[in-house]
């Protein structure tokens, strides 16, 4: 794109300097700047921000009804303050860029002008003939079955072709037409029609062209090259911005399946019941653990619950009542560990702790608390209320243990001793034999 740009006629900008200045006023003629764009003044500022009912424009198809009836009332609230060109990296610089690439002159913006001209004069023949050629197609005429819709869609067509490539140099237009092409991702519409509808748009502009200008084989074929590259302008914007917003719904779409498959992990490994860690999920996080331990030397006491006649509580009071027991139980054992501690149902009415850098002397602490507050509370449901307690065996981690399962038969063999000597104790293994 040249840095300059001379005066090419009485209504052409010439820019020197960095600044743009009139090359010549002729009567009333409209002002132009150096590419030949229309050049209005700020009380008409708001000519240059997109109509937000150009956005669904050219037409939209294969859209529920009702969808694009709320996409078109809301568009303007809940879009009016992102800005899809900040998105896309989108700056005046860019957008001369593109031009410059399409090979955009002065001379385009001359033949913009003339465009518009005929597409204002023949504007409600062309749209009559771009929906009778819709209407020929059977999954078109379903979505165009409502007058009230058509109508809407007609005037959104209107205005994006009289706007046709106005200020085409300004991020107002590449926002306007952007936001077409994220509305189009936002419904659902198919790349086919709405992509097609920019073909149909270039041949009755083009047939319109060909009858003004009959006798000017080279103003014709200049117009139509100039016709090829705002569409082709509009087009990219279109199908750019499409591709953000599928790209944005799909990593919003991964980022939910992350999530969900993150909740489903947690899900498979935690008891249903009672909601800390599976027998799967405990061991292997006492593998971890102890493989921890070990290799920075870190005290770990492990901890068998078993809660004391848990069949006759059951058989007396039912199993609802026997489930609301062991959630109660995991309740108080949660409430006297840290969060690094390791916590699961081992099955049945038999719970493991894991305390995480705890000598024996304060695993002995936590499991005499744990339970005495058990042995203290009295659990209600219903009409039923009843106390239970239960009996805890400890082992410790030493160095001659390389697996889990020695720990575990250390701690249930403390906690056969502690039933043994008449439940509601606490007992710890002393011997190193598994």
């Amino acid at each position: 794109m040249p840095a300059r740009w001379k005066s090419n006629g009485p209504h052409v900008w010439e820019r020197g300097a960095g600044q743009a200045r009139r090359a010549g006023r002729a009567g009333k003629a409209k002002q132009t700047d150096e590419r030949g764009f229309e050049v209005r003044s700020s009380r008409f500022s708001e000519l240059r921000t997109p109509n937000p009912e150009l956005r669904i424009a050219p037409v939209a198809l294969g859209v529920p009804i009702a969808r694009l009836r709320g996409i078109m009332s809301e568009q303007q609230g809940t879009q009016a303050t992102r800005s899809l060109c900040d998105e896309l990296q989108i700056t005046a610089e860019e957008l001369q860029s593109r031009l410059a690439f399409l090979s955009f002159d002065a001379q385009d913006g001359r033949n913009l002008v003339e465009i518009r001209e005929v597409i204002s004069s023949r504007i409600d023949e062309m749209i009559g003939a771009f929906y009778d050629h819709l209407l020929q197609f059977e999954e078109l005429r379903g979505i165009l079955s409502d007058p009230t819709l058509v109508e809407r869609l007609k005037g959104s067509q209107r205005r994006y072709m009289l706007s046709l490539g106005q200020s085409a140099d300004c991020v107002e237009y590449a926002e306007g037409r952007l936001r077409i092409g994220y509305t189009h991702e936002r419904v659902g519409l198919k790349q086919k029609w709405y992509l097609g509808a920019y073909s149909k748009l270039f041949e009755l502009i083009v047939r319109r062209l060909t009858t003004r200008y009959a006798g000017d084989a080279g103003r014709l074929s200049s117009l139509i090259l100039t016709l090829n590259r705002i569409l082709t302008l509009d087009e990219i914007f279109v199908v750019e911005t499409y591709y953000q917003a599928t790209m944005q719904r799909l990593e919003g779409s991964l980022e939910k399946l992350n999530e969900a498959h993150r909740q489903l992990i947690e899900i498979s490994r935690l008891d249903p019941l009672t909601q800390v860690s599976n027998r799967r999920a405990l061991l292997e996080s006492l593998e971890l653990e102890l493989r921890r331990s070990h290799r920075y030397h870190h005290p770990f006491a492990f901890l068998f619950l078993d809660i004391d006649h848990f069949k006759e509580v059951n058989d007396r009071y039912g199993h609802a009542f026997g489930d609301k027991v062991l959630q109660r139980i995991v309740g108080v054992a949660r409430g006297q560990v840290r969060p690094p501690d390791i916590i699961g149902r081992y099955g049945g009415e038999e719970f493991a702790i894991g305390l995480v850098e705890c000598s024996q002397e304060g695993a002995v602490r936590i499991a005499e608390r744990i339970r005495l507050r058990i042995a203290e509370a009295s659990i209600q449901w219903e009409q039923n209320v009843a106390s239970v307690t239960v009996s805890i065996g400890i082992a410790m981690l030493t160095p001659d243990v390389d697996r889990v399962e020695t720990l575990m038969n250390r701690a249930d063999r403390a906690l056969y001793e502690a039933k043994a000597k008449g439940r509601n104790r606490v007992e710890v293994c002393t011997g190193a034999s598994a």
